[in-house]
């Protein structure tokens, strides 16, 4: 069993701009004289990144219903569930009294977002797709919470980690990568998700490179073809994935002869928060492994 990578868990380099980040979010600042004094106070965040949003612009205690898996920071698990992925409880949602509901375009049924409109509650629609969205939700969320300074220093310094990493992999020697995001039945994370952005920004290659598709179901023999470099398996809201040992069987894909089968954590790559970067850095980190292997073969 290849032994899971905390070598990226552990980097300080990372460390230190997501210290700078959760500092600049957290640490009470003067209010600028546009500011507004107050936002909405009674929120439903029906999205695990929706809550980490709002606890890291310091108002997770306004939040008085989730779903569930929305368990970061450690606070978050304290709050009343009202639903997950099969639906929401519509009047749970009535009973809470809210004064702002962020929902999720894609992690919320529509038919649910669509009710509660027609109830005329106040909706707000989280539309994230690309790295490069979770900034700009920063900033919207800070509107209607009230913390725009807040939100401007935390998106400020989302876009300058972001910028660096993508910065410091530009001219580093591509490794081709498949990221396995299921295993029975397999599929891949192709260039249409958001995850192929993590690949690219730290110079790798998604060996399933359809612009087209999000996760398509892929066959041993297409891996067998392709001959990653590296193949990273995410957990699950918790849960390792024991994958890795099924590839064993096949030596002549790169990654497993230099073992360069590695799991991460799939709750902090998954979600559209400012913990992501330090998914990316992961990314990094292990691609940056298998490039001084490939240089010590030469």
């Amino acid at each position: 069993m290849w032994a899971f990578n905390k070598k990226w868990l552990r980097s300080v380099k990372v460390s230190a701009l997501m210290l700078a980040l959760l500092s600049a979010s957290c640490v009470s600042h003067a209010e600028h004289h546009d500011e507004p004094k107050i936002g909405a106070q009674r929120i439903i965040a029906l999205a695990p990144h929706a809550v980490e949003l709002v606890y890291m612009l310091g108002a997770g205690d306004r939040i008085v219903g989730t779903t569930e898996y929305a368990d970061y920071p450690e606070a978050a698990k304290n709050i009343p569930r009202i639903g997950g992925y099969s639906g929401i409880q519509i009047e749970r949602v009535l009973e809470l009294k809210p004064d702002l509901i962020i929902a999720w375009k894609g992690g919320n049924k529509d038919q649910d977002i669509e009710q509660m409109r027609a109830l005329g509650l106040p909706v707000y629609l989280s539309i994230t797709k690309k790295l490069d969205d979770i900034p700009k939700e920063m900033l919207s969320l800070g509107n209607k919470l009230g913390l725009v300074e807040k939100a401007q220093k935390a998106a400020q310094v989302f876009n300058q980690t972001l910028a660096k990493l993508r910065r410091d992999s530009q001219y580093k020697p591509k490794v081709s990568v498949f990221y396995q995001l299921w295993s029975e039945p397999l599929r891949a994370m192709a260039a249409g998700s958001w995850i192929n952005e993590l690949i690219t920004g730290c110079g790798g290659v998604n060996v399933f490179n359809d612009t087209a598709l999000d996760y398509p179901q892929v066959s041993i023999e297409t891996v067998l073809l392709a001959k990653p470099q590296v193949i990273i398996i995410p957990s699950q809201h918790g849960n390792k994935i024991e994958a890795g040992d099924k590839w064993a069987a096949w030596p002549e894909i790169p990654a497993v002869k230099n073992n360069q089968i590695h799991f991460i954590n799939g709750d902090i790559v998954h979600r559209f928060s400012g913990r992501i970067l330090q998914g990316m850095q992961g990314v990094c980190d292990v691609l940056d492994q298998a490039r001084a292997i490939n240089t010590a073969h030469k």
